[in-house]
């Protein structure tokens, strides 16, 4: 979903209150935001997953 349009929804002052308040990583999330951003940079591809899979997870 589109932070700024839940924010105006939301009725919250500015998007970092709803940053702040919804923004945190759901499980997966990280993961799922590398494989995207290898799709769309191709020059990189793989390099961001790869970093993300060697960092321990919490």
């Amino acid at each position: 979903m589109n932070a700024k349009a839940l924010s105006t929804f939301m009725g919250h002052a500015n998007i970092a209150i709803t940053l702040d308040l919804y923004g945190h990583p759901m499980p997966g999330s990280e993961a799922q935001a590398a494989d995207l951003l290898d799709a769309y940079l191709p020059a990189r591809s793989g390099a961001l997953s790869r970093r993300l899979s060697r960092t321990p997870r919490k």
